[in-house]
C-alpha cells in the first residue's frame, strides 16, 4: 500500500493518464482531418482544370488494381478518362537519395494520339532543391505526340544532353531525373507497355 502513495507512483500514473489522452486525442483527430483517396483525386481534377469534372477509373491502386511498374524506373499509379482526357498519378525513382517525384499528368487527346498538356507536382520524398522545378521545368515535358515520341524511343532526359527531349535543371539534377521518369512511365504506357 505504501507503494501507491509514492512519488514515483504518481509520477509514473499521471504520465499514464496523460498518454492515453494524447493518444485517443490524436487517433480522433486523425480520423476527423484524414482526406479519402477520392477527394484527393478531386482536388487534382480541379487544380489541372480549374473546376470539378466528372471522370472514370482505369486504373486505380488504392483500389483493386495493380501498379503498373517500368524496370525500377517508376510506375503508374491511377489513371482516369476525364472527358476524353487521360489524367494519370505516376511516380518516378532515381531522385536524390533513392527518393520518389510523384506527378499528376494531363494526356489531352489530340487526334489519334494524347499530348502531354498539363503537369503539376503531387508529392516528393527525400527530395531537396524541389523549388528548382518550377513551372517552366514542368513546361518543358509538353509534347503534342506522345505515340511518335514513344516509337522514337525520344523518352525524356534531365541528365543527357544528347537525348532529343532534354529537359535541365540546374541544382536539382536528380530530383529533375525522378521527375523526368515518372514523364517516361506515361509515354510507355500510352506507347503500349502495360
Amino acid at each position: 500500500m505504501k507503494f501507491y502513495k509514492t512519488v514515483w507512483f504518481k509520477c509514473i500514473a499521471c504520465l499514464l493518464v496523460i498518454a492515453l489522452i494524447s493518444g485517443a486525442s490524436i487517433t480522433v483527430l486523425a480520423n476527423l482531418w484524414e482526406v479519402s483517396a477520392t477527394e484527393r483525386t478531386a482536388r487534382a481534377i480541379k487544380k489541372i482544370y480549374g473546376e470539378e469534372k466528372e471522370y472514370s477509373v482505369i486504373l486505380d491502386a488504392d483500389g483493386e488494381d495493380e501498379i503498373i511498374e517500368y524496370d525500377g524506373v517508376g510506375t503508374v499509379n491511377k489513371v482516369y478518362d476525364v472527358s476524353g482526357d487521360l489524367l494519370f498519378r505516376t511516380t518516378g525513382y532515381k531522385g536524390y537519395k533513392n527518393g520518389t517525384i510523384t506527378l499528376w499528368i494531363k494526356a489531352a487527346k489530340n487526334g489519334e494520339t494524347y499530348a502531354i498538356d498539363k503537369i503539376i507536382l503531387q508529392s516528393a520524398e527525400k527530395q531537396t532543391l524541389m523549388s528548382k522545378l518550377s513551372g517552366d521545368f514542368y513546361d518543358g515535358f509538353k509534347l503534342t505526340d506522345v505515340t511518335a515520341a514513344y516509337n522514337d524511343k525520344s523518352f525524356f532526359s534531365a541528365s543527357d544532353k544528347t537525348a532529343t527531349n532534354y529537359n535541365p535543371v540546374s541544382g536539382a539534377t536528380y530530383s529533375a531525373t525522378a521527375a523526368t521518369n515518372a514523364v517516361n512511365c506515361v509515354i510507355r504506357y500510352l506507347g503500349g507497355e502495360r
